[in-house]
């Protein structure tokens, strides 16, 4: 099921069979193959017709799909990156940035994706310990107990 360049690894038997071929030489029916191969095209501009729609998540879900059926396309694993970096999931960013840099490393906009996941990182982890209120000087000094009251804590017991 596995698609290599412009070619097919039979199911079957496991040869290496011309895109185009709808049948192997052991017999076996690739029609299935090339079939799947048109549903992840239609997923992956699904996707990217849900971006122009302003609908990112469903793109993500459009994507995420279209790599399941076809785990070697480059272009789309480049987007999927994109999206999981702007909804802050940078172990996924990365992850897919790096699978997509297995299949095709000479893709011109890869390195700068990856430069942009990097900055989107850095600069939200800054937001994020400006944001908190010890870099902010605030203190941070919780009293003990998690700064409740022995009286907020204890309970009645319910009649």
């Amino acid at each position: 099921m596995a698609r290599c360049g412009s070619a097919y690894s039979c199911p079957a038997c496991g040869a290496e069979v011309a895109e185009r071929r709808l049948i192997c030489a052991c017999g076996a029916d690739l029609g299935l193959l090339a079939r799947l191969d048109a549903v992840a095209d239609a997923w992956f501009n699904e996707a990217l017709a849900s971006l122009a729609a302003g609908a990112p998540g469903r793109a993500l879900e459009w994507l995420s799909a279209c790599c399941a059926a076809r785990p070697a396309d480059a272009a789309a694993r480049r987007v999927q990156a994109k999206l999981w970096a702007r909804f802050g999931h940078w172990r996924e960013a990365h992850d897919s940035l790096d699978r997509a840099a297995a299949v095709d490393p000479d893709a011109a906009d890869l390195q700068a994706i990856r430069e942009a996941v990097n900055e989107l990182e850095r600069a939200s982890s800054r937001a994020e310990t400006s944001s908190r209120p010890e870099a902010a000087g605030c203190g941070g000094d919780r009293p003990p107990g998690g700064g409740r009251s022995r009286r907020a804590r204890a309970r009645k017991p319910r009649a």
